[in-house]
């Protein structure tokens, strides 16, 4: 098998692992045994463990951005597309919540890590950077403008959803948490002048 396929194979398992058991059971042994490779085959492919999971970092917050983009798109007025759009995202996220656990595990272990945070920063920065685009395009297509810049709703909304979507993997309160989140629309819709 090609040395780039076999290192999908294997952030894949590690993947597994890691929604399943957490950072700290991404062993190389336990990465393996999930691949069905022998240990040997990680070495070959990665440097390290911390190297495959950096890998497999990339690739997690690479797919939630494009998640987020389809997600943050202006669906009518402006109630109507935050709604829509935070409906959107929250449905992702019930639809599979080992991989969310995964991510914010993958997160809280990159923060320890220089070269890892690095990853995360630029992730949070991407995430930023749609939120405010999609208020943007929600202000120009109803002809509306921000009271506040649409740089700092927009981190103001990722902060704010990140921490009730935390809030729902630990309580696993939906009606609170789809209030939480009809609330953050609201309060963003509110911010026109």
């Amino acid at each position: 098998m090609p040395v780039q396929k076999r290192r999908q194979q294997l952030v894949a398992a590690a993947f597994r692992v890691v929604a399943r058991e957490g950072v700290a059971a991404a062993s190389t042994r336990r990465i393996a045994s999930e691949a069905k490779v022998p240990a040997a085959v990680v070495h070959y492919c990665f440097h390290s463990v911390d190297e495959l999971i950096d890998s497999m970092m990339a690739g997690v917050f690479a797919e939630t951005a494009e998640l987020a983009a389809v997600a943050l798109r202006p669906r009518g007025g402006v109630s109507e597309s935050l709604r829509a759009a935070l409906h959107r995202i929250w449905q992702g996220y019930r639809a599979d919540p080992a991989r969310q656990r995964a991510v914010f595990d993958l997160v809280n272990h990159a923060l320890g890590r220089p070269a890892a945070a690095e990853l995360v920063r630029q992730h949070q920065a991407r995430l930023g950077e749609l939120a405010e685009r999609f208020l943007t395009e929600v202000a120009s297509a109803n002809d509306i403008q921000w009271a506040a810049p649409a740089d700092v709703l927009g981190r103001a909304l990722v902060s704010t959803l990140d921490g009730v979507l935390m809030n729902w993997l630990i309580d696993r309160d939906s009606a609170r948490a789809e209030e939480a989140l009809a609330w953050l629309a609201a309060s963003i819709a509110g911010n026109v002048t």
